[in-house]
This record gives structure tokens, C-alpha cells and sequence, in this order.
């Protein structure tokens, strides 16, 4: 049975037992029965008192009732229906869902003598109604001034940037101070959370131009990095390879330019240079005269075949002159 139904059913017999009194207070005049009048207005009476103050109070399941009798508190009732004595009982409801309480926006000096912008929101639930009526005047606004200073002090001890990397941190930090407090309250504090944190527009923009800044620095670092492992990979491949490879490899190189359409090659490493690395690779040290001698072996057949693709350069060279 919901509220409304409930309250249709009292109000009906309510005006049931008014209209009985009235009868029965003209029975009582015309017939001089005084006992049935007293009788019929204290029925009126106590009818009266129960639409004025409550007497009958229904209770929902997240609702409680924190009663006092002459001023002492006698106990917590609900959730259902409980009497309240008139003149005798007094009651505060008390709700014991989580609700919000939204900080104002205020103004706070940073460490660095910087003036932020800050808002929060609290969450918070009721666990001992007796306590939330009883050991504080009003929970909430004391919830929010506790807040409000707390953030102050805070920001005092932080720079603006600090504020703004941690966030998380300082709403735990909230969270844990306000309950040190609300515990003595009867109230539960869910999360304690900065909306928002508004830095002067001038310092906003400095922060992005640094940050910008930073990340080209760090791109540029790794870009460093990188071209320094390819650089000390190739050395480290270089340095594996014999004398006797790099002549090859050298001589490779030499076949590709000669491929090339230029009529003029300039050779980039003397040939005298380039006899002594394959004397060498070759065992012993030999003049510029013995290495094409000594190249007759593993060798010789290529540099035979650059001097052939040579003479078809120039011969090329003529015809096209």
C-alpha cells in the first residue's frame, strides 16, 4: 500500500469520526447527556491534533525518524509507520540515501603565489541518524566549509602545476580529511572531487608552449637515440667483416659506378689505398706495383671486369662526341 492510499484511508475515517462526534454532540444538548459532549469533543480534538502535528508518521525504507520526548532524544524509529505524541514527542527526518553537495567556486594562492580557481563535489551518505541530528547543527554546510578550508591549505602547499597532476592524489587526500571529521557526524563520505581547476589564462598558455617544448625536446632525444644504435650497428658490423671482405665489397661498389651513364667516374678511394687493403688482406705488405698480382687469385677477375666496363665507357663517350 502506497503513501497516497494510505493517507486517503486515515483522512476517511477522520471525517467519519468528525461527523459522529457532531451527531453525537447534538444528541448530548438536546438530551442533556454531558458525557456523550465530553466524549464527542475529545474525539474532535485528538482529530484536530492528528492533522496538525503528524501524530501518525509513515516512514520510507531509506527515511528515519530521531524522536525526542521533552527535549531528550528517546530513540530512532522507522522504516514504517510510528505515532508521534503531540506536545510530548518531537521528531527530525533524517535521510540516509548518498546525495551530493556541490562547492561553491572559490579562489586559492598556490606555493607559487598563483591564484587558482576551484570547485569541488562531495559525496556523502548518512550512517547513524541520531549523530547527524544530534552532534552537529547542520551536517552539510559543516561538510562544505570543512572543504572549502581544507582546499586552502592544500593549495598552499602546492604549486598551480602540482594541482593540476594531481588531482587524484589531493581528492584522496579530501576524502580522508573530511572523514576524520564526518565520522563524529554519523556521515559517511563516499568521494570527495575537484570539478574544476581554473588557472589564469596567461599561464595556461605558458604551460602549453612548454609542454610543446618538451615533447619536441624528447622526439628529438629519441630521434638521437635511434641514429645513435644505427650508427653503432653499422660500426659494430663493419668492424666483423676482414680486410678481405671490404676489399670485396669495395670492388662491388666499383662494378656499380662503372654501370652508371656518366662518362666521367671519379674512383672516391685511391688506387694505391685500395692495393695496400688487399695486400694486406692478401698477407704480407706488398707495393701499389704488386697488387695486380697479387689479385690474380680471388680478385683479379674483378678488377679485369671494371677495367672492361671502363673502356665501354669511353668508347661510348667518343661515339656519342
Amino acid at each position: 500500500m502506497d503513501q497516497l492510499t494510505m493517507k486517503t484511508i486515515v483522512f476517511s475515517i477522520i471525517l467519519l469520526l468528525a461527523v459522529v462526534s457532531v451527531v453525537a454532540i447534538a444528541y448530548s444538548i438536546v438530551n442533556e447527556q454531558y458525557v456523550f459532549l465530553i466524549l464527542s469533543l475529545a474525539i474532535l480534538l485528538l482529530l484536530y491534533l492528528s492533522l496538525k502535528y503528524d501524530i501518525l508518521l509513515q516512514l520510507k525504507e531509506y527515511e528515519r525518524a530521531v524522536v525526542f520526548r521533552f527535549g531528550h532524544y528517546c530513540g530512532t524509529r522507522g522504516p514504517g509507520w510510528t505515532i508521534i505524541l503531540p506536545f510530548i514527542e518531537s521528531y527530525v527526518k533524517v535521510d540516509l540515501r548518498t546525495q551530493t553537495l556541490d562547492v561553491l567556486p572559490q579562489k586559492v594562492i598556490t606555493k607559487d603565489n598563483i591564484e587558482v580557481k576551484v570547485d569541488a563535489i562531495i559525496y556523502y551518505k548518512v550512517v547513524d541518524a541520531a549523530k547527524a541530528v544530534i552532534n552537529v547543527e547542520d551536517y552539510k554546510k559543516a561538510a562544505i566549509l570543512y572543504v572549502e578550508a581544507s582546499l586552502r591549505e592544500i593549495a598552499g602547499r602546492m604549486t598551480a602545476e602540482e594541482i593540476i597532476s594531481n588531482v587524484n592524489a589531493i581528492n584522496e587526500e579530501l576524502k580522508k580529511e573530511l572523514q576524520n571529521v564526518a565520522k563524529k557526524w554519523g556521515v559517511e563520505i563516499v568521494s570527495v572531487e575537484l570539478k574544476h581547476v581554473e588557472l589564469p589564462p596567461d599561464l595556461m598558455e605558458a604551460m602549453h608552449r612548454r609542454r610543446e617544448a618538451e615533447q619536441r625536446k624528447y622526439a628529438a632525444m629519441h630521434e638521437a637515440e635511434a641514429e645513435k644504435l644505427r650508427i653503432e650497428a653499422v660500426k659494430a658490423a663493419a668492424e666483423g667483416l676482414s680486410d678481405r671482405a671490404l676489399a670485396y665489397y669495395y670492388l662491388q661498389a666499383l662494378r656499380q659506378i662503372a654501370s652508371g651513364k656518366a662518362t666521367k667516374i671519379v674512383l672516391p678511394l685511391e688506387v694505391s689505398t685500395l692495393a695496400q687493403r688487399i695486400s694486406a688482406a692478401l698477407g704480407g705488405a706488398v707495393s701499389p706495383e704488386k697488387v695486380e698480382k697479387d689479385l690474380e687469385g680471388k680478385y683479379a677477375y674483378l678488377l679485369d671486369e671494371f677495367k672492361r666496363m671502363l673502356e665501354e665507357k669511353k668508347s661510348s663517350g667518343k661515339e656519342n662526341g
